[in-house]
């Protein structure tokens, strides 16, 4: 009877084991797909934050420059077949855009804004703001889909874009170019990553120093008149002697002269010699300064300016400031421009700007400066302690302050670099 009983016994503890080890192995495999799953979820999530990463850093990368002059409307049709119906039922217009960033750029859209008068350019009663998207034939508020993407380091890359001109159905869209030039369209250009880079049109003339539209060329000379007058140099056939502190031996040639000449200037109305200043290379004696700092002597100053940007300007005040060190300062204001042989006096006041001169794009001018004597100071007259010469910095300005609207539409001013005025105990 017992053998029976143990015989089922050890059957049934077999069959337990069989079905603890199935269970162990069930929760091991469990337990193992779900590391594998959790793992390649991870992995998941691991590449799509290196991908958004990436996306981020390339998103940064992007940099476009809208190129001078931002828009230009075409007057002919581009060499591309998508231009075809340009100047006839299309506006057409021209962006120059340079990639300086360090990833490709794909344009997706462009928006333009135009502000004024109603129904002038994109503004209301005209769609306001005007959506253009990118289409593979020519088609009103649209752009040339070849056009879109911008390569790395491309630069004037061509982005041309149709307003309907002559069209059944579309009012004419034509953007508003006043002159002077003042902006009246914002333009947004938006990426496919989800950049805006944004300008206006016209673009408004700038000038800062060097880099705008006034450049001092490196070119000054000195005149003087009173106690001492540069008129009696001895290279200009005057009675000056080293001795007086007369020491310029440049010779004297007509308007204009070579930096190595002296120049007479006349029809400087009010001013000199009966409007007469002789000007001399950029030094003078610390006695001729001090008889300036004394009020003794009149000193005048002057720069060659060129006009190196893309539009006309006039011109009509500015000031000078020159400095040795400390309190040592000569200060001085605009006078007038001499312009083709010609002087034209500063203004005032509105009122007295009538003949103010219009300075052409790519051609150069005298802007004439006075040192005054209430502003000019000097603390140490020279020679003083062993210093025996000295150079007197500093820089000049311009502006149109007088012949800008009451808007400022069409202001400027502009900063000029000195190359500097010598001071010498004597000859």
């Amino acid at each position: 009877m017992l053998r029976p009983l143990i015989l089922g016994f050890r059957r049934r503890r077999a069959v337990s084991t069989i079905i603890g080890g199935l269970i162990i192995l069930s929760l091991i495999l469990t337990a193992l797909g779900t590391m594998v799953f959790v793992s390649e979820q991870y992995d998941q999530y691991q590449q799509l934050v290196k991908k958004m990463e990436q996306y981020d850093s390339q998103q940064l990368s992007e940099s476009l420059v809208i190129n001078s002059p931002g828009l230009t409307l075409l007057t002919s049709a581009p060499s591309s077949g998508w231009g075809s119906g340009c100047t006839t039922s299309y506006n057409c217009y021209n962006i120059s855009i340079s990639n300086v960033g360090g990833v490709g750029v794909q344009i997706t859209r462009i928006y333009i804004n135009s502000t004024g008068a109603a129904g002038l350019g994109c503004s209301y009663p005209n769609p306001a703001p005007c959506i253009l998207n990118p289409t593979s034939t020519i088609a009103p508020y649209a752009f040339n889909r070849a056009n879109q993407f911008v390569n790395t380091g491309e630069v004037n890359h061509a982005v041309v874009f149709a307003l309907p001109l002559s069209l059944a159905g579309y009012p004419t869209v034509t953007l508003p170019d006043p002159t002077p030039a003042f902006p009246q369209n914002s333009i947004l250009i938006a990426t496919s990553r989800g950049n805006v880079f944004s300008f206006v049109w016209p673009n408004p003339l700038q000038i800062f120093g060097q880099s705008g539209s006034a450049f001092s060329s490196g070119i000054m000379k000195v005149a003087y008149t009173g106690t001492y007058d540069s008129k009696n140099e001895p290279g200009l056939g005057g009675s000056g002697t080293s001795a007086t502190g007369y020491c310029h031996s440049e010779p004297s040639q007509s308007y204009p002269a070579a930096t190595g000449y002296a120049e007479k200037l006349t029809g400087i109305t009010g001013y000199g010699d009966s409007g007469v200043l002789w000007f001399v290379n950029p030094w003078v004696t610390s006695g001729v300064l001090q008889s300036v700092v004394n009020g003794a002597t009149q000193m005048y100053i002057y720069l060659i300016v060129i006009n190196t940007g893309i539009a006309a300007y006039t011109p009509t005040a500015g000031s000078i400031d020159l400095t040795w060190y400390g309190s040592n300062h000569l200060d001085g204001t605009l006078i007038g421009v001499y312009y083709k042989g010609a002087f034209s006096p500063a203004c005032s006041s509105s009122s007295s700007c009538s003949s103010a001169q219009s300075i052409a794009q790519s051609t150069n001018y005298y802007a004439i400066y006075e040192i005054n004597h209430s502003t000019t100071k000097l603390g140490n007259p020279l020679p003083q302690g062993g210093i025996t010469s000295a150079m007197f910095w500093g820089d000049a300005s311009i502006t149109d302050w007088w012949t800008s609207t009451a808007e400022n539409i069409g202001y400027y001013s502009a900063t000029l670099l000195i190359p500097g005025l010598w001071i010498r105990a004597g000859c």
